[in-house]
């Protein structure tokens, strides 16, 4: 599990960390409360530990901020003031605990225990699945009373399974929960730690528990003897493919009064003795609306026939179409009537009726079709927020319906109208936009927000009961990132949704970080010096230079000259680990920005640091230190200053 903890004394920070790490969790230290805003904004956490007092930040402010974007990660807040009024700020402010200093460790251990719990299966301390269990307190793992010898990070990722028994995670994800800032792994290092759970927990006959879902990730599954079946079928009546199946057959009844009206208008129409271009209008938009949601109930065929019929209403019907249009709203009725049972005893009575030009019923995964098909709970895994635009109400219910299980939070806007505040309010993630709507087009919607520098770059999946190439075309045009056809199926939604999503964060990611070294990069770094040049009254800028970088790559390959930067990168992380800014700005060059600090303290401790990388691995690194005081510097002068006693030195 992944723990924040934002405290400025180094003494209580190495204190608290060293204590969660004895415990398996992975902790990332913030000395300030502007760099733990920046950490939590950047990466998941399982829990945030807060000091109150804390420069640039306070605690509160912080706390409150977090709460404020939708953080619903548990927060401590950590004080030396025990008056009850500092206590009840903290809690108003969104924590869910707190803690008086000096703090007893054993307390803290308990209370991180008693937060991670929340969501979790079992009320208990154990963490139990089957004859699976695992001890928080003393760390021990058994299974049908047989201990396992776990390292450290299989513990920890068999520890994140067990808390979230029902979830599936994808190697990003795990990365996030027990690797810290300073230590990130490659995707191969996630696999091989797996494989070494599997092996472990196989040899005492827990075999098959880890799962590989296809394209997501990874997630627990149980394996069960035969006398503990009857008591696991009654236990899986209350999984989530049942609930899912039962929320959509409740869906099913609250809007078939609605799906009812739109199969009147379409036999409004083809009764009426004259048929008017509003009374054609109105159908065509029925048939468009049908197509789009009775697919999402796992009526296929009505989908087929309604899409058909919006072809015929798109012009005036000939009259040797009126019979078939009649066969057809015949069939229509009779889907919208039945239930599944008899629906799914009649599906091939009226293939005939379809113009051989459309085609037969879907062979399609369905949303319940798939949920049974995974035959265990599957969750999110991450909570997103998913602003939908669409005019129908019964796609939008449907798609919470789909996502919301899942942890991503929806919601969704019949009136485009209403979107511009309805956006800054919500703040989401991605959006789903329909193409077609009365009062606003889905497509003139995306070239809006694509020309709006605020939301420009944030992701657009379109929902489109059209497949032609035009429409496409135009979708794409207009500045889309995918496009699904209606009736939306689950599993396409999930598998789309959850990668454009994962490469959001990727991409977040490597804004902000150099993807070798771990370091922030160089716009994230010289904007963090410069903001520390205008807040202190002095201090050192310096640069570490490689000197024989490009010599390296060529003679022993880029993979060595990586390994050497990521090493200087974990190395100067460990000197200077105190509220300096660090960063790496390429070409081998790595950059130091310390406040009230004279030269002739930092050069050395560089100069050490760098010793350490250069003995090790026989490279040669140039280093320069200058002085800077916040009336006169900027971090370009500065920048050229030790560049210029690099290149005379």
């Amino acid at each position: 599990m992944r723990v924040l903890l934002v405290e400025d004394d180094i003494a209580i920070a190495d204190l608290v960390a060293r204590s969660l790490k004895e415990h398996h969790y992975a902790v990332d230290i913030a000395e300030d409360g502007a760099i733990g805003w920046e950490y939590a904004q950047s990466t998941s956490y399982d829990l945030i530990l807060l000091d109150v007092d804390l420069p640039k930040l306070d605690g509160i402010s912080l706390c409150q901020r977090l709460r404020h974007h939708r953080c619903e990660t548990p927060i401590v807040m950590m004080t030396a003031k025990a008056a009850s009024e500092h206590q009840i700020r903290g809690l108003d402010a969104g924590a869910d605990d707190y803690l008086v200093k000096p703090i007893n460790l054993g307390e803290l251990q308990a209370r991180v225990r008693a937060l991670l719990r929340r969501g979790v299966v079992a009320a208990n301390s154990l963490l139990e699945v089957g004859h699976l269990r695992l001890d928080p307190r003393s760390c021990q793992v058994t299974y049908a009373k047989k201990c396992l010898a776990l390292t450290p990070k299989e513990y920890s990722l068999l520890e994140l399974l067990l808390r979230h028994p029902t979830r599936v995670f994808s190697c990003g994800d795990i990365i996030e929960h027990l690797w810290t800032f300073d230590d990130p792994p490659q995707e191969d290092s996630v696999k091989s730690h797996i494989k070494g759970l599997r092996q472990k927990l196989k040899a005492v006959g827990a075999t098959d528990w880890i799962e590989n879902v296809y394209g997501l990730g990874y997630r627990l599954r149980e394996r069960i003897s035969n006398a503990e079946e009857d008591n696991a079928e009654e236990d899986n009546q209350k999984s989530l493919p049942q609930q899912y199946h039962q929320a959509v057959e409740e869906l099913w009844e609250q809007y078939r009064e609605t799906m009812e009206e739109r199969f009147i208008a379409l036999q409004q129409a083809i009764d009426s003795p004259i048929l008017t271009p509003e009374l054609r209008q109105t159908a065509e938009q029925a048939a468009h609306k049908l197509a789009g949601v009775l697919g999402m109930f796992e009526r296929d065929e009505g989908t087929q026939i309604a899409r058909h019929l919006e072809k015929i209403f798109e012009t005036e019907p000939q009259p040797q179409q009126n019979q078939i249009v009649r066969s057809l709203l015949q069939r229509l009725g009779e889907i919208l009537r039945q239930d599944k049972v008899s629906l799914a005893d009649s599906v091939a009575e009226s293939a005939s009726l379809l113009s051989p030009s459309i085609p037969e019923t879907i062979e399609s995964e369905s949303p319940q079709t798939w949920q049974k098909e995974t035959k265990t709970e599957i969750a999110s895994i991450r909570s997103w927020t998913v602003l939908a635009v669409d005019d129908d109400p019964i796609i939008l219910a449907t798609l919470k319906q789909m996502l919301e299980p899942w942890g991503m939070r929806v919601t969704g806007i019949d009136n485009p109208l209403k979107f511009w505040a309805v956006l800054s309010q919500v703040n989401p993630d991605l959006l789903i936009l329909d193409v077609q709507m009365p009062q606003l087009s889905g497509v003139v919607l995306c070239q809006a927000i694509r020309a709006n520098p605020a939301w420009q770059s944030i992701p657009i999946i379109f929902l489109t009961a059209h497949q032609e190439s035009a429409t496409v075309q135009q979708i794409f045009a207009a500045g889309a990132d995918d496009y699904l056809v209606k009736p939306v199926v689950g599993q396409e939604l999930i598998s789309r949704l959850t990668n454009r999503l994962e490469r959001i964060r990727l991409l977040q990611t490597l804004s902000i970080k150099d993807s070798i070294t771990g370091l922030p990069n160089q716009f994230n770094s010289s904007q963090a010096i410069a903001a520390l040049i205008n807040c202190t009254s002095s201090g050192c800028f310096a640069i570490a230079s490689l000197a024989n970088l490009k010599q390296i790559n060529v003679q022993q390959g880029h993979a060595f000259g990586n390994r050497i930067l990521k090493q200087t990168g974990q190395r100067l992380q460990a000197i200077f680990c105190n509220g300096e800014v660090l960063g790496y700005w390429g070409n081998g060059e790595f950059i130091l920005g310390i406040a009230d600090t004279p030269k002739a303290v930092v050069q050395p401790q560089l100069l050490d640091a760098l010793k350490t990388v250069q003995d090790s691995l026989q490279v040669i690194y140039h280093a320069a230190v200058v002085e800077y005081s916040s009336n006169s510097s900027t971090v370009r002068t500065l920048y050229q200053l030790a560049n210029s006693l690099l290149a005379n030195s």
